[in-house]
This record gives structure tokens, C-alpha cells and sequence, in this order.
């Protein structure tokens, strides 16, 4: 007889990272265990907390598949051993103050090329965010919302994430994303997650993404973004201003 089990053959792998949320993270269960069944998997990965966090863990292991309690070096550190224990073939990224809404379940049957990137939207601080990216320049303004991605399995056999990037180590992922031909992204408007104010991408500054994001664009956008964002940038700066005048002289 063989005793070997199969394995598990989840669609989606939700993984959520936490430490010290035992305030919040009750609403993100609650919101998982509205969509958890037998194509939905749920990674819980703690980082040691110190309040109660472990306690509401084991309290919804019936809605959690896997999870961990050990020390790691950083959120994105965590995430890249979360997404090693995943059997999802795609994996989605929540913070442990956020939640699952309705966009999340219609995704789901959307999901069908390995090497496509599908993302949606966000409720983010009472207001409906429509992620859709038209072009490279927008890329430059803003990123993608982590909470609104589902990332093929295939991504991580090629990328992880950057842990010197200890806030926007998910940008980074997706610029690299973007400038792939193995890769595409691929937009649905729906409303996949609600992601409040006052997160840790709220409280923390990436010093390191802040000082290379510049050279960052110009390796993995078009130059015409390229040169759009340095543009805008120093016409903020006034800089522009200076050397019309300069040049008037």
C-alpha cells in the first residue's frame, strides 16, 4: 500500500505575514473564511509576536493550512519562505489588518496562463481604487497594490523578493516583472481587497528604493517613461525654471 499523500493542488495560496496585530487580525479570518474551500489555501507565517497574535492563530486553524511562528529578517524575508511552503499556482499577499472582499471569489476562475500576472482593485482609506496601469509612465507613479496581484507560482521560480528593499520590495518585483518577455500583466476590474490606512507600508520609509528608484525606471521602463518621469521630476524641483533663465542670459 502506498502511503505517500498526493499533493495538494490549491488554485489560489493566500499568505499573510504578521507579528504583534492581535488588534486587527481577527477581521482578516473573518474575511478569508467567507471565501475558503477546496481551491483556496491559507499560509499564516508569524514573525514571534509578543501579544496575542499566535493564540487568535491556533483559534482559526480550521480556515489555516500552514502556519509558523519563527523569527525572520524583514516582511518581504517572510514572505519569500511563505511562498516556498505554498502549493497554490497563484499566490496573493495580505497584510494582517487587511480583507478579502467579493472581486477576490470572481478572479478566481480568471486565473488560467502560468506566466500571466492578474491584478485588480483596492479599497484603500474609503475610497474605491481602480489599479489598472495604461502604460510605463504610470508605473513610475505609483505601483501596482500588493493586495491586489495574484502572482503565477512561476514568478518565484525566477524572482524573489529583495530584502534590502525593506518597504517596496513589491515594486521592485513588479518592475522587474514588467521589463520580462516571460511575463504579462493582465488587468480585471474588481474589487479584490480592502487595504486600510496605517499598515507598515504606512509607517516605514524604503530609504534604499527612494534612492534608487530613478535608475531602477530606467532599467525596466521604455525610455520615453524614462525620460517623462525625469521631466516631471525636475520641473517639481523648479529645476527646470533655474536653467530657462539661466539659459535667457
Amino acid at each position: 500500500m502506498d502511503n505517500t499523500l498526493a499533493p495538494l493542488n490549491f488554485k489560489v495560496t493566500v499568505i499573510t505575514v504578521v507579528k504583534n496585530a492581535d488588534k486587527v487580525i481577527e477581521r482578516l479570518f473573518n474575511s478569508v473564511r467567507n471565501f475558503k474551500n477546496e481551491q483556496v489555501e491559507f499560509i499564516v507565517l508569524d514573525g514571534v509576536s509578543t501579544d496575542n497574535t499566535v493564540e487568535l492563530i491556533k483559534q482559526n486553524e480550521d480556515i489555516i493550512d500552514t502556519w509558523l511562528s519563527e523569527p525572520d529578517a524583514g516582511i518581504y524575508d517572510a514572505m519569500n519562505k511563505a511562498v516556498k511552503l505554498a502549493c497554490g499556482q497563484w499566490l496573493i499577499f495580505l497584510g494582517a489588518d487587511d480583507e478579502l472582499l467579493e472581486g477576490f471569489k470572481q478572479i478566481i476562475p480568471l486565473l488560467k496562463d502560468g506566466n500571466t500576472i492578474y491584478y485588480g482593485n483596492v479599497f484603500f482609506h474609503h475610497a474605491h481604487i481602480t489599479g489598472k496601469i495604461k502604460d510605463n509612465y504610470t508605473l513610475t507613479k505609483t505601483n501596482i497594490c500588493h493586495q491586489a496581484i495574484f502572482y503565477p507560482k512561476n514568478v518565484f521560480k525566477k524572482y524573489s523578493y529583495q530584502t534590502q528593499y525593506v518597504q517596496c520590495a513589491d515594486y521592485v518585483l513588479n518592475l522587474n516583472l514588467w521589463d520580462d518577455r516571460d511575463f504579462k500583466f493582465v488587468y480585471y476590474d474588481y474589487l479584490i481587497a480592502n487595504f486600510p490606512e496605517g499598515g507598515f507600508s504606512t509607517h516605514t520609509r524604503d530609504l534604499l528604493f527612494e534612492h534608487d528608484r530613478t535608475q531602477l525606471f530606467k532599467k525596466h521602463l521604455t525610455r520615453f517613461a524614462y525620460y517623462h518621469y525625469i521631466y516631471k521630476k525636475y520641473k517639481k524641483a523648479g529645476i527646470l525654471e533655474v536653467l530657462k533663465q539661466m539659459l535667457s542670459n
